[in-house]
C-alpha cells in the first residue's frame, strides 16, 4: 500500500506521463478469449430471450412462473457477483475479472438454454 492514496500499488491511479500504475494491455490471445467468450454470451443470451418470449407468447401454463425465475436469476446472479467483487474473491487484475465476470454469466445463460431448449 501507499501512504498516499492507501490503496494497493496495482490499484493506483493512472499519472499522466508516468508508466507507473499503469495496468499492462492484455495479450492479443488472452484479449481475442475474452472476445469470443463475450460473443458466445451475446448469441446464447439472444437465444435464451427468444425462447422466453416464445414461451411467454404462445401463452405456455408455466409463463409466470418463468417470468418470476427471469427476474430472480438476474438478482441473484448480480448479488454473487457483487459479493464475489466485494471480497475479492475473483482477484484484482482486471484480466481476470473480465474473464470471470463472462464466465459466471455464460454459465446461468447457458442451464437456461439447455432447460428451455430441451424437448419436454
Amino acid at each position: 500500500m501507499t501512504k498516499a492514496t492507501g490503496l494497493p500499488e496495482h490499484a493506483q491511479p493512472l499519472r499522466a506521463g508516468r508508466d507507473e500504475g499503469r495496468v499492462p494491455m492484455m495479450q492479443d490471445n488472452t484479449a481475442e478469449a475474452l472476445l469470443r467468450d463475450t460473443g458466445k454470451l451475446w448469441v446464447e443470451a439472444g437465444s435464451v430471450i427468444a425462447l422466453r418470449t416464445a414461451r411467454i407468447g404462445w401463452g405456455d401454463p408455466d409463463a409466470g412462473d418463468e417470468m418470476v425465475r427471469m427476474v430472480t436469476e438476474k438478482v441473484w446472479a448480480n448479488l454473487e457477483m457483487g459479493m464475489a467483487l466485494a471480497t475479492g474473491q475473483w482477484g484484482y487484475d482486471p484480466e481476470t475479472l473480465c474473464h470471470r465476470t463472462v464466465n459466471h454469466y455464460r454459465r446461468t445463460v447457458r442451464e437456461n438454454l439447455d432447460r428451455l431448449s430441451a424437448n419436454d
